[in-house]
């Protein structure tokens, strides 16, 4: 079979054909490298408008976080008095050791005397088992950042606005008091048999 041999007119349209649609290509990846970079802009724009909305609610826990510690300050220290006869009622105690760390309770009401024991609090403004978690560890912690109460019986309560049945009953099987409000304020209730951890 003979091989078909090309003329040079035909040569150059050929050439002229494939320079053209390497332009095209090109044009194309041109097209698509400016696209990439609004697209890429436009995801900046998006993750910063992200991050401020990220800020912004973080910001609004925060207050909440606030504004559920100041609600339940107002009348815990009335029910712990009532209930644990507390004598002293200390909100927003943190401490700093140098090689220790640091800290934070909520509320401490120490009750001196023959109950000789101390009342540690934490509120949250909704459930979660870290609570648990955060108490149990600020108890253990406790001796060590204020050694003055070391001779005292140490229990937890744990203060949320509202608590199911289910998780009233984690509080508890933790060993601590679950505080919580009902028609506005706020109410430690706990079983007859219950029997709190002292630490």
């Amino acid at each position: 079979m003979r091989e078909k041999t090309l003329t040079y007119e035909q040569l150059i349209t050929i050439f002229e054909k494939d320079r053209l649609e390497f332009q095209e290509i090109r044009n194309s990846i041109k097209d698509l490298a400016i696209e990439s970079q609004k697209t890429e802009m436009q995801i900046k724009e998006v993750s910063k408008q992200i991050e401020e909305h990220g800020r912004q609610i973080g910001g609004l826990h925060n207050n909440f976080g606030k504004f559920t510690e100041d609600l339940f300050y107002n009348s815990l220290e009335k029910i712990m008095f009532e209930k644990f006869g507390i004598q002293s009622f200390d909100p927003n105690r943190n401490r700093n050791l140098i090689g220790r760390g640091t800290i934070e309770i909520d509320a401490i009401g120490i009750v001196n005397g023959s109950i000789n024991s101390v009342f540690l609090t934490e509120i949250k403004s909704r459930f979660s088992s870290k609570a648990i978690d955060q108490l149990k560890e600020i108890m253990n912690r406790f001796d060590t950042f204020y050694p003055e109460y070391r001779d005292k019986k140490k229990f937890g309560v744990i203060a949320i606005p509202q608590l199911s049945e289910s998780q009233t009953k984690e509080i508890l099987k933790a060993g601590f008091y679950p505080a919580t409000l009902k028609n506005d304020l706020v109410v430690i209730e706990t079983p007859k048999n219950f029997k709190p951890k002292a630490y």
